[in-house]
């Protein structure tokens, strides 16, 4: 198990329900962060800032290029959000609505459940692999992160056996 791709898929499908059924569901930040960006990100970013808010982030032009973070999804909370923030409005640069505003809006998604995951190299608990596989095994599609990426490879005797030049 990928347990970071795993976390990210569980992520992914968490926002994309609750943008549908719990619009407007975020953490709201004690204190606003600002975030500032170059010409073109922040004119992909002004372009999708209200289609952002179903995800949990509430973001608002502050003059300029600069944006203020006001909320964000509960899992990010207590995270640093700026290079979230800076790594949406790239991807919206570079990508733009040429391929429509839905397929923009899935890739922010992705890019969310992805800074929230948990990270490869990270310890968990006995509870937390359970919970974890639990809620994978709830997903749509629990085979792969939303990215692409295994959650998960099966290896067989077989295969073990070949690994270690037991069987050719």
């Amino acid at each position: 198990i990928d347990q970071h791709a795993a976390h990210e898929r569980v992520l992914f499908e968490k926002l994309r329900d609750r943008s549908r059924t719990a619009p407007k569901a975020g953490q709201r930040l004690l204190v606003p962060e600002t975030v500032d960006l170059g010409f073109r990100e922040a004119h992909a970013l002004e372009k999708v800032i209200d289609e952002l808010s179903p995800f949990g982030l509430m973001i608002e032009p502050f003059g300029g290029n600069t944006f203020v973070i006001k909320s964000v999804p509960a899992f990010l909370s207590g995270r640093d959000v700026k290079p979230l923030i800076i790594v949406i409005a790239e991807s919206l640069a570079t990508v733009g609505h040429s391929s429509g505003l839905h397929k923009s809006l899935e890739q922010c998604c992705q890019i969310i459940a992805c800074h929230g995951a948990i990270r490869a190299n990270q310890q968990l608990t006995d509870p937390q692999i359970s919970g974890l596989l639990e809620q994978l095994d709830a997903c749509d599609n629990p085979s792969h992160c939303p990215h692409g990426r295994p959650t998960w490879i099966r290896w067989d005797q077989t295969a073990l056996e070949r690994l270690f030049k037991r069987i050719v």
